[in-house]
Order: structure tokens, then sequence, then C-alpha cells
């Protein structure tokens, strides 16, 4: 994921879709919104 100069690389050991849940959380932390997640 890239915002700006912000570069977040989401590792994923189980090689399938990660949940909601987790996505949220990831999302949080790196201060991107719901909207601009989707508009992606």
């Amino acid at each position: 994921m890239v915002k700006g100069d912000l570069v977040l690389t989401i590792p994923n050991p189980h090689g399938r879709d990660i949940g909601i849940g987790l996505l949220a959380r990831i999302l949080k932390q790196a201060g991107i919104s719901r909207a601009e997640w989707e508009r992606l």
C-alpha cells in the first residue's frame, strides 16, 4: 500500500485474503479511511 510518502507492506503468511477486522486495523494504523481505500 502506498499513500503519499508512506509505503506500507502488509505481510500475509497465510497466503489467502485477510479478514475485514485485520484490514480495518491496518487502515487505521496507516491513517487511511475506508472511503480512501475503496477509491484505490
